[in-house]
């Protein structure tokens, strides 16, 4: 069990939940402008499985600090988790139905191409036992594509939510002005 921390130094609230169009040459620039705050706070708590708390700290130029902006933000989060929830439930059920129509198919066809395989594999010709080795893996390399549907999709897709809703559930945002340096006399 952890805390995830992030603090984003950004032009605009707006850098938050879109992705900032900021020069590399800019003293804006961080490596995190090349993705909106929002999706670079849910990469690290990706990065960090056992997050049970997510602390954003947003500092932004003092003029684009609002009363009640963290607030707002934390709605932000709240909607876009919500969102992107619903995304990935829709990404299961799809891989779930396409996966048990692919498994369906590609059991058919094993079969096929193993009995094809047999059938080349009782000639003594050379290039008709090449050609039976062939087919047998491609039957087996068939069941790839579904298993990787039904099995492996649905991990992350179990991943991604658990990480979409401890941001949602359990994020602490506070917003502070960056204080502009003093003018040099």
């Amino acid at each position: 069990m952890s805390d995830t921390s992030v603090t984003l130094r950004l032009q605009s609230i707006d850098d938050f939940f879109h992705q900032p169009h900021i020069d590399p040459r800019s003293e804006w620039f961080e490596h995190y402008s090349l993705t909106s705050g929002l999706e670079y706070v849910v990469e690290k708590v990706a990065d960090t499985p056992r997050t049970t708390h997510v602390r954003v700290d947003i500092h932004l130029p003092a003029e684009a600090v609002e009363d009640a902006l963290a607030e707002s933000v934390a709605v932000g989060i709240e909607r876009y988790c919500e969102a992107r929830l619903r995304t990935v439930d829709h990404a299961a059920r799809e891989d779930r139905s396409r996966g048990w129509l692919m498994l369906a198919f590609s059991v058919f066809v094993v079969f096929a191409l193993v009995w094809i395989a047999q059938q080349f594999a009782s000639k003594q010709e050379s290039l008709l036992g090449v050609a039976s080795e062939g087919l047998s893996i491609a039957a087996w390399v068939m069941l790839w594509h579904p298993l990787e549907h039904l099995v492996f999709n649905r991990w992350d897709h179990r991943l991604d939510g658990r990480v979409l809703r401890t941001v949602r559930d359990h994020c602490t945002v506070t917003i502070a002005a960056i204080e502009s340096p003093a003018p040099m006399a």
